[in-house]
Parts: C-alpha cells; structure tokens; sequence
C-alpha cells in the first residue's frame, strides 16, 4: 500500500465525470437512494446520518428536502471531508465530522451508506456494520447502496473501462467476462485511502456475497436497483438494500 488515493476530487468521479453516461447515472443514483424519504413529511424534525458521505451531496439533497431536520455527513477521509464542508457549507441543518463520536446526535431516524461497502476489506466491513446497528434506532431505516458488478451491467460498465483504462484490472476482457457470467474475480487489489484499506476498484465485489452479510446484522425489508427501480436488480447499475433492526 505505497500509493495513498485519498487526493481525489470526488465530484469529478460521481455526478462530474466527463462522460455524460456515467453523471445521468449517479444523478440517479443519489435519486433513487433518496426513495426510503418519499412518504416523509417535510416537516420532519428527527435526525439523518451520511455514513461515508463522500462530499456531501446526499446531504445537499436530502437537507432541500427536509430542511427542518437534523443531517450528519460522517467523511472519515480528510480530503473527502473538506470537500464536503465547502459542498455544504450554506445548509445550517448539516454537521460535517470525522469521527462518529463528534456527532451531535447519539441515533438516527434514518442512516444512508452508498459507495462504500464495495471498497472495504472484511474486518471494516464488519465494523462499520456494527456501527451502523449501534447507530439506528429501534424503528429506523437503514438504506444501503453498493454498485452491480455482476451480470450484463458488468459487461456495459466494463466497455466504458476497457476504452477509459485498458489494461487495469477493471478493464481486462477476461474479467469482465467473468463478472458477465456471474463469476467475479476473487482477488482485488487492497491500496491505501487516507491510510486506511481500501478497494480502489469495484471488480471483484459480489453484492450476493454482501447481502448475506447485511443479514447478519439487519433484516432487508426491500431491495431495488437503479436506475431502473422497477425492472430486476440483475440488470440494475446499483442495488439498494432498505434495513432495519431484526425483530426481537
């Protein structure tokens, strides 16, 4: 892990990428993520976490949404989080920490995670979903976004790779095929982000393989994709996973 990636701007990789393709999808992305809020009133008091909120756009959105609630954009990374201060820095009803035991609020109504379970090894994986059960209250909402790298959209998203960077172990005709077929690689390069551990890459990540571990802590009470919420996850770009607490 020689190689730290933390200096990135994260809005030139999401809804700023050059391609026109991949802004329209992670506009929908962050749309649809938003879709466990549709039956909220807008009057809504209580609190919202951004676990992994990257620069704060989830935030920007959810606080136009819900201006009366009380939003935390959690961004361990302090590249990412200084992107998110100045992102959110006009919305009063957002709190930027980077750590979660600076968080004004002790739990939450509701906690969004999107594009972060895809770049964690097992035992960060393993903590930050304990920190997610320590974090939601008994009745709320757990709304979990990870990316489909399996199937036909692992063969679309590998073309754009193949054409943007050859070569890398993303865009490799062999490996792409077999995410295509249903069989990812199994091994994924670990690099370091802000010193932490990290896959830089999605390749390899299997969201069958981390459903059954979302069960281990939370009850999946729906699952969707996007950007076409109404059509199988298979041929969905993202799946997302509403959770709450397991029955008692």
């Amino acid at each position: 892990m020689s190689k730290d990636y933390a200096d990135v701007d994260y809005a030139s990789l999401t809804t700023g990428d050059r391609n026109p393709v991949k802004r329209y999808l992670q506009k929908r992305r962050l749309k649809h993520s938003l879709l466990a809020l549709q039956s909220t009133d807008q009057n809504f008091s209580g609190a919202i976490l951004d676990f992994g909120a990257g620069n704060g756009e989830l935030c920007k959105r959810i606080s136009l949404r819900l201006p009366h609630c009380k939003i935390v954009c959690y961004e361990p990374s302090a590249n990412l989080r200084r992107q998110a201060v100045e992102n959110t820095q006009n919305f009063p009803n957002i709190t930027v920490i980077g750590n979660l035991k600076d968080s004004p609020v002790a739990d939450f109504d509701f906690i969004f995670c999107l594009e972060v379970f895809e770049h964690l090894p097992d035992q960060p994986m393993e903590a930050a979903l304990n920190d997610l059960r320590a974090l939601l209250k008994k009745e709320g909402k757990l709304i979990i976004g990870v990316p489909n790298e399996l199937y036909l959209p692992a063969l679309l998203k590998g073309s754009l790779r193949l054409m943007r960077r050859y070569g890398e172990v993303d865009a490799r005709p062999l490996n792409i095929l077999k995410a295509f077929a249903g069989q990812p690689p199994k091994s994924r390069e670990i690099v370091a982000f802000d010193g932490l551990p990290y896959f830089l890459r999605h390749m390899g990540f299997d969201y069958r393989t981390f459903q059954k571990k979302i069960l281990n802590h939370f009850q999946i009470k729906r699952s969707y994709g996007s950007p076409l919420p109404f059509f199988p996850i298979g041929l969905n770009f993202e799946v997302y996973f509403i959770c709450q607490h397991k029955a008692e």
